[in-house]
């Protein structure tokens, strides 16, 4: 979409998803942190001010862009957005040797609901506990993005972009990385289920969404 000054956007209420994603021709011109110009709203770190933006905040552009060949026409549909449900497919371990069987198959037949409290750092779910073998607890080691942690309530909690760096939970299993886009877009009361994949799946799943990106990126390179 091409604006100009005192254009306004405005955004209507979600269709699918719970997050929208404004990206800018040419970035923003916020300082960086540790090679990222993301914020850490815990932290009160990085982006703008280390703060959430508020009404007359004024941003500039780090490399504002004229005119753009076939700006028009860049339009993508994805279908594979669906804020209220998701099959999200893992990859068990690395303690998945703390819960047995009957453990393993709850985690892997129950539907389990979003909660409210969830947010960037986390996703929590209500649903059947799962049972651990003798407890939960490990040695605090660091935690990977999609990591699935079994606390002592034994629901679920996914580690997301704003995790903690180390936990002292059992982690069941851990997400793709191809899925991580579907959980980052489930409201809260959205349902999803897990399903068991073996390493060498998640790495064929993460080339082709890897592919399907660069796919998209040389058509849209080539519109007029």
């Amino acid at each position: 979409v091409k604006v100009r000054a005192g254009d306004e956007l405005s955004l209507s209420a979600s269709k699918n998803g719970c997050r929208a994603y404004l990206a800018v021709a040419g970035g923003f011109d916020i300082p960086e942190v540790m090679g990222s110009r993301s914020t850490n709203l815990k932290c009160s770190l990085g982006g703008f001010e280390g703060r959430r933006l508020i009404a007359g905040d004024e941003i500039p552009l780090r490399r504002p862009r004229g005119e753009i060949p076939g700006l028009s026409k860049r339009r993508y549909k994805n279908d594979d957005i669906d804020g209220m449900n998701a099959v999200v497919r893992v990859v068990l371990g690395p303690q998945d040797d703390y819960f047995d069987k009957s453990g393993i198959e709850t985690f892997l037949k129950e539907v389990y609901t979003v909660t409210g409290d969830s947010d960037r750092m986390g996703i929590k779910f209500e649903g059947m506990p799962i049972e651990s073998k003798s407890g939960v607890d490990i040695i605090s080691e660091g935690i990977a993005f999609g990591g699935v942690q079994i606390p002592s309530s034994g629901k679920p909690i996914i580690m997301m972009a704003d995790r903690q760096t180390t936990g002292g939970y059992a982690k069941i299993a851990t997400v793709i990385g191809a899925d991580l886009p579907k959980l980052a877009q489930i409201k809260p009361s959205g349902k999803v289920c897990f399903v068991s994949v073996c390493i060498e799946t998640a790495q064929k799943l993460s080339v082709d969404e890897k592919n399907k990106l660069e796919k998209l990126k040389k058509r849209f390179a080539k519109l007029k």
